[in-house]
């Protein structure tokens, strides 16, 4: 039998630790400084050391989720392999998602993101921009706005 996870007293440790677990299932153990603002801002903490001290301007509280999911590239032509880029997830907000990335996103590079369907419901189809993509060691850290909120 498994012993029980440890209990923290903290959430804002739990989650962060969660999202460094999911970080390195997708790199390894090339966990940059763009990986670090995102898993510290995914576990709610204060991003004024992030690497590029920008202020946290969130409207909608994030979820760790750790999925893969792909995304279409809409300004390029159906044809077209380099359509079509694979994200791994790391948190999901009503506002956007925050994703590791082997391919470079341009800024404001509009992409279709599709959800897989999670239990009996549908998967979503969700259009979206890149805000920011931080290259890392071997990978990108990438920021995607939603151009509509999910509803509640």
């Amino acid at each position: 039998m498994r012993p029980a996870p440890p209990l923290y007293k903290n959430r804002k440790k739990f989650a962060s630790r969660q999202i460094e677990a999911i970080l390195r299932q997708v790199v390894g153990d090339n966990l940059c400084s763009s990986c670090e603002w995102v898993r510290r801002g995914a576990a709610g903490e204060s991003v004024s050391q992030a690497p590029s001290i920008r202020q946290d301007r969130r409207k909608y509280r994030r979820s760790i989720v750790g999925m893969p999911i792909q995304a279409l590239r809409r300004t390029v032509s159906e044809d077209n392999p380099s359509r079509i880029v694979g994200l791994h997830v790391a948190d999901v907000s009503r506002g956007g998602v925050g994703a590791v990335s082997q391919e470079m996103l341009e800024s404001r590079e509009p992409l279709l993101l599709l959800f897989p369907p999670v239990g009996p419901g549908k998967g979503l189809d969700t259009p979206g921009q890149v805000v920011r993509c931080d290259p890392c060691a071997d990978h990108y850290a990438v920021g995607i706005a939603f151009e509509r909120p999910w509803p509640r």
